[in-house]
């Protein structure tokens, strides 16, 4: 018998799976009822980590995007979570873009006194509702965070958060301003905005454009422009 072979008999007997292949996990999408993102990606991947990303410079569209999967979700009757970092969700807005709100379970952080700052509160509260399950969608915004606090999570946490979410009929999304969890994400998504349509002096429509940076196939980069009527439009 030989070295290799013995080696190998050897790593099977103390660790029976160390060689067994592992079929990969069938892609299931939710929709998020925007039809250029949708072709472009399929929706939000369920058993996936999702980073949506865009400047708080301005009015990128990623918070758009987040409340249009919620709304999809949430009008069949699904259970979300939003765990709001900096506390900046706003409910009516939410509603107005079809948000059904007594499906949607908000936490909103820092507005009590705790040891745990904001940013850590974001994290640990995700991880409980990872662990407790009974969530289509659970997001994450951190879009309001310092990019230098944001930046010292470790890539172990990311790492973590993906193989938990794994195991979980759930999407995972975190809003930010940057990526941050590399190849951890499975999907990742650049939202900018592009000039809007003004009826008079009222501003009735954002144009907005996502570029697709990464996914599970790591397809080139791919991009695709859509509308998001303003509210009070």
């Amino acid at each position: 018998m030989s070295s290799a072979v013995l080696l190998r008999s050897t790593i099977e007997a103390r660790f029976p799976a160390a060689f067994a292949v592992r079929a990969s996990r069938e892609l299931i999408c939710i929709p998020t009822g925007i039809t250029a993102m949708d072709g472009l990606t399929g929706g939000i991947p369920l058993h996936c980590l999702t980073e949506i990303c865009g400047s708080q410079v301005a009015s990128s569209g990623k918070t758009s995007v987040l409340l249009a999967l919620l709304a999809q979700v949430t009008q069949q009757g699904k259970f979300c979570a939003l765990v709001d970092a900096q506390d900046s969700f706003d409910p009516g807005t939410a509603a107005a873009a079809g948000v059904s709100l007594p499906h949607l379970l908000w936490v909103r952080c820092g507005k009590t006194r705790q040891k745990l700052r904001p940013l850590e509160q974001a994290f640990k509260v995700a991880d409980m509702l990872l662990q407790s399950s009974g969530f289509g969608v659970i997001a994450v915004d951190l879009s309001g965070m310092a990019e230098k606090l944001v930046r010292k999570i470790p890539l172990s946490t990311w790492f973590r958060f993906s193989r938990v979410v794994e195991q979980q009929p759930a999407a995972l999304v975190f809003l930010e301003q940057e990526p941050h969890a590399t190849s951890c994400a499975g999907l990742v998504l650049r939202v900018m905005s592009e000039p809007a349509t003004l009826s008079g002096k009222l501003l009735t429509k954002f144009h907005l454009r996502v570029e697709v940076m990464r996914t599970r196939e790591r397809k080139p980069v791919q991009s695709a422009n859509f509308a998001a009527k303003a509210q009070w439009a």
